[in-house]
């Protein structure tokens, strides 16, 4: 095999992967949709949280929900990264700080069990913020989870990274119309 075929086959191994995980993140995208928009309407706060190697997606997303281009309105998302999950550290102090009742809390963790989502559900619900999951965790205490199933943790935060202009169109589409 040469390296134009295996590079080839590893594309059509990707694409066959985010086909198949369509099926498993559409439902979660669209409640995470209406979240937002919801919270735009009330003029709440979106706030993301991601530690260690989902920081840098954490702070992707809350970069692509606030400076959206054409694709739609922005919103007022702020980025809470660290290295972090689960212990009281800045990051959680730095959250409670800022947030206010009905805000949206999006929690990114694309580790295999999770435990900063975990953390992240009981922080809203301490604080009544509205729980949002990126996660292969299906059954966590968030209002909305994007399910990121996938073979290995490169193709999670690839998910992810594909979820970012989804959610943009589903906002638009409905603050905006078709």
């Amino acid at each position: 095999m040469n390296s134009y075929e295996i590079i080839a086959a590893q594309f059509h191994q990707r694409i066959d992967s985010i086909a198949g995980a369509v099926d498993a993140m559409a439902p979660g995208l669209e409640a995470a949709s209406a979240l937002l928009v919801q919270a735009v309407l009330d003029d709440r706060k979106v706030l993301v949280v991601a530690t260690g190697q989902d920081a840098l997606l954490g702070e992707t997303l809350a970069e692509a929900l606030r400076a959206p281009g054409d694709a739609a309105p922005p919103l007022p998302a702020l980025a809470f990264t660290g290295s972090r999950a689960v212990e009281p550290t800045n990051l959680w102090r730095d959250l409670r700080t800022i947030s206010r009742d009905g805000d949206i809390l999006i929690a990114l963790d694309t580790s295999t069990d999770a435990p900063m989502l975990q953390a992240a559900a009981e922080f809203a619900n301490e604080r009544n913020l509205v729980a949002i999951g990126l996660s292969e965790t299906q059954d966590s205490d968030c209002a909305a989870t994007i399910t990121l199933l996938a073979h290995d943790a490169r193709l999670k935060k690839e998910l992810g990274l594909m979820a970012m202009p989804v959610l943009q169109e589903q906002v638009r589409q409905y603050l905006m119309g078709e």
